[in-house]
């Protein structure tokens, strides 16, 4: 079964119109019958024995064999049609001839010993008689057939309408739950300044307020977590100051080493928190302003991998591109150490290629590892997720540098994405729009 037909399937409105279908046949078949077969027994008891004894009087004044110029005083004088069909042809007082082919006789009844038929042609109805060759038909165009009035299209067209008005408005009546399914969709994609604007007093009406209501309380935990986290941050940075000028005062060179080394992966890890976090804020603004793009690239890799012997392919160029600048470096910093960190020495070194189409620039780092299962590719860029769980020195930090590299191109309104293969390395690709 299809999405969409499970959609269907699903629909609240769709199974009320169902329902509203289901009850219209129910009514039209008990209902209609009701009235049909009550309205047919009143005419069987009541208004044919008038008809027919009516009917009866007027062939009893034309005669036997009829006298068709007293069968036209009596057409016209008592708006009747008399058809006459005997050995001297088929003659009509309303010069409509009814072919006896085509008239269709449905039951007889008993009138004073004389027996009389109903027929029907081409939605008219006759009362006919017979005498030896001699047939005698009776219309009353007034009279309309009580039976006939529940055929045709009139009722189904009425109720199919009926039941298109009533669709509209059940419509209209739970058209809120699309937005109040966009808002939730929006929101558990994480656009927590999303709200949902309905203005009803109603069930669903409530409804939205309390989503909104829970939305604010979330937005306010989430704030405050994140207020909490930068200050803790920032106040880290302070004893970890103070720790780097007494370890400057130490003696042993080997132990002040490592000591430096855990002080700055503790200031690298504070800085991509607190940078994470500014970004995940709904207040952040970047600093943008117009950069070669090129230049940048060689600066990051002079400055942090001038040792580390990474090959670029880069245009001869300029590519101005509107961007931040600090973030954009730390972007590069990050994905150009996590290369170099997991390429092997007697590996090729990594790669830095810069390209551009009329939309984006793509800048592409390759490195030439051991690269990563295909399980693990989609959690990459989420924060704290590590390949290796034990958190070794060699195999990387803390999870924050693919996630916050992430967080950074989706700010800039481009994208980051990870290919990999055992045994044949890594590559990331970010996209950053011209326009982002």
């Amino acid at each position: 079964m299809t999405p969409l037909n499970i959609k269907r399937r699903h629909s609240l409105s769709g199974k009320l119109i169902l329902l509203f279908i289901v009850m219209a046949v129910i009514f039209v078949f008990l209902v209609g019958g009701g009235i049909k077969r009550s309205f047919q027994g009143h005419f069987e008891d009541n208004i044919r024995p008038h008809i027919t004894q009516y009917l009866e009087y007027v062939n009893a004044d034309i005669g036997m064999p009829p006298d068709r110029q007293r069968a036209q005083e009596l057409a016209d004088r008592l708006n009747l049609e008399i058809q006459i069909i005997d050995n001297n042809g088929h003659w009509s007082s309303s010069g409509r001839l009814s072919t006896m082919e085509n008239l269709k006789v449905e039951r007889g009844f008993l009138v004073n010993q004389e027996q009389y038929f109903h027929a029907e042609d081409e939605q008219r109805h006759y009362l006919m008689v017979r005498d030896g060759n001699t047939t005698l038909l009776f219309n009353v165009p007034n009279v309309r057939s009580q039976e006939k009035g529940f055929k045709g299209w009139y009722p189904l067209i009425i109720l199919l309408l009926l039941l298109l008005l009533l669709y509209h408005a059940t419509r209209r009546l739970f058209k809120p739950l699309d937005s109040i399914k966009e808002g939730v969709q929006k929101f558990g994609a994480g656009d927590m300044d999303h709200r949902i604007q309905i203005k009803r007093k109603d069930e669903l009406g409530e409804l939205a307020n309390n989503f909104n209501t829970m939305a604010d309380d979330i937005q306010q935990m989430l704030d405050a977590k994140r207020q909490l986290l930068l200050a803790i941050s920032h106040e880290l940075r302070s004893p970890l100051t103070r720790a780097r000028v007494a370890v400057e005062l130490l003696d042993e060179e080997d132990k002040k080493a490592a000591i430096v080394q855990d002080i700055n992966e503790m200031e690298s890890l504070i800085e991509e928190l607190m940078e994470t976090e500014r970004l995940s804020s709904r207040h952040t603004t970047l600093n943008k302003a117009q950069c070669d793009i090129v230049e940048l690239v060689k600066d990051v890799i002079s400055l942090n991998f001038e040792d580390a012997g990474i090959t670029t392919d880069l245009p001869e160029t300029a590519i101005e591109l509107d961007i931040d600048t600090a973030r954009i470096k730390l972007l590069l910093k990050n994905l150009l150490d996590n290369a170099v960190r997991h390429t092997p020495e007697t590996s090729l070194a990594p790669e830095v290629q810069l390209s551009e189409d009329k939309d984006n620039v793509i800048i592409t780092v390759n490195d030439h590892g051991n690269g990563i299962d295909a399980m693990h590719l989609p959690h990459l860029t989420e924060p704290f997720y590590r390949v290796d769980p034990s958190r070794q020195r060699e195999t990387g930090g803390y999870g924050l540098g693919l996630y916050l590299c992430r967080m950074i191109a989706e700010a800039h309104g481009g994208r980051l994405e990870i290919e990999s293969k055992g045994g044949k390395g890594t590559r990331v690709v970010v996209t950053l729009q011209r326009k982002g």
